[in-house]
């Protein structure tokens, strides 16, 4: 029986080497209520194995997807500029790969590098939310640590012997 490859197959794929960079525990709570994200996030991860021409049809999807996140910080820990700056980048990014799709000559590398540029962007501002996370943690235990620091020096300040 003859084996028939179906167009799918067909495609040439482009695979990323730009890696999705998840969110920890933390910054997961902190986002999974903004909606924007989410759907920005579901649309992104199919652009690590895509092809050429799937990558440029969606790539309206992911230019607006990707303005909506932009405009809608609505987490107060995240409306910050080095957040917004990051926000900014990826739909910079993501608006040259939609460009791209108007462009008939354009090559599979060409689209690949730009869908490299995206997938870094986005892993930046993942890194960004969970630095965020670790920042807070941070402060928080350097907070604990002064409070115990400052019962310290009262219990030492109250057994000492006045100096005459």
């Amino acid at each position: 029986m003859p084996e028939y490859v179906t167009e799918r197959e067909q495609v040439p794929t482009l695979k990323s080497e730009a890696p999705i960079v998840g969110l920890s525990k933390k910054s997961e709570d902190l986002v999974k209520n903004w909606k924007e994200y989410q759907d920005f996030r579901e649309l992104i991860v199919q652009y690590r194995e895509i092809s050429k021409a799937d990558a440029l049809l969606n790539s309206k999807d992911l230019e607006e997807l990707s303005r909506y996140l932009k405009d809608s910080i609505r987490i107060e820990k995240l409306d910050i500029p080095s957040v917004r700056i990051r926000l900014n980048v990826l739909h910079n990014e993501a608006m040259r790969l939609s460009d791209m799709s108007t462009i008939p000559t354009i090559t599979a590398e060409e689209v690949l590098a730009e869908n490299n540029n995206v997938l870094d962007a986005f892993a930046s501002l993942n890194n960004k939310i969970n630095d965020l996370g670790k920042q807070e943690r941070i402060n928080e235990e350097f907070a604990k640590f002064n409070e115990n620091t400052k019962v310290d020096k009262k219990t030492k300040q109250s057994h000492e012997k006045p100096k005459n």
